[in-house]
């Protein structure tokens, strides 16, 4: 398989993600002549070939996508879109910092801060508003909340962007038999240092949130 332009590899991306249609996607394949001098003519013929108009065939285009993409390049860009949304600041802010947590917890061990220290605290507001659920809060008390994050919030999802970019963690794409993410990460200790937790009590390795 030969190595795919990186505007090639962003418009596989988004296909897969649902940016892009697959009606959108079928005239785009029958009218690029670059991709058909970059893919093996096995490879072409098979997305050529597919019936777009059946039932199933997005879940066909799905797979034969993913034959041509590196599944951890496929992993950074979810995770850049994701943080690049995070950045707007939109009505979505909390649901993207709730989905952060939940990455932690499926494998990202890098994402501790905006994961547990942002996005636990959006799913579980049981700090000063004594709620247990977002939803419980009113939109006073979450606007409140979300405000309290700055600038802090934002100087770490910019972290997040740099080493990501600069490949100071690599994403694989792959999963362990319990479906948690791998990763590899090349910071250094000094950039491993949490920004909202301090070790309280070294020899228990307690933790305090700031």
């Amino acid at each position: 398989m030969k190595s795919l332009p990186d505007h090639i590899k962003t418009y596989f991306f988004k296909t897969i993600k649902g940016v892009i249609s697959i009606e959108d996607f079928e005239k785009w394949i029958y009218t690029n002549k670059e991709i058909e001098s970059i893919l093996s003519s096995d490879d072409y013929l098979d997305f050529v070939s597919l019936n777009y108009k059946k039932s199933g065939a997005k879940y066909e285009l799905y797979n034969l996508l993913k034959k041509q993409i590196d599944l951890g390049e496929f992993e950074t860009f979810k995770m850049l879109g994701l943080l690049e949304k995070t950045k707007k600041k939109d009505e979505n802010l909390p649901y993207y910092l709730m989905e952060f947590y939940d990455l932690y917890c499926r494998g990202y061990s890098f994402l501790r801060d905006i994961g547990l220290g942002y996005g636990l605290s959006v799913e579980v507001p049981i700090g000063k508003f004594k709620a247990n659920t977002w939803d419980e809060l009113d939109k006073y008390q979450q606007r409140e909340l979300l405000e309290s994050f700055s600038p802090d919030l934002e100087i770490e999802i910019q972290r997040l962007i740099n080493w990501l970019t600069s490949k100071k963690i690599i994403l694989t794409g792959e999963q362990d038999e319990l479906g948690h993410y791998n990763y590899e990460d090349f910071r250094t200790e000094e950039e491993k240092k949490s920004l909202i937790w301090t070790p309280v009590n070294t020899s228990k390795k307690w933790w305090k949130f700031w």
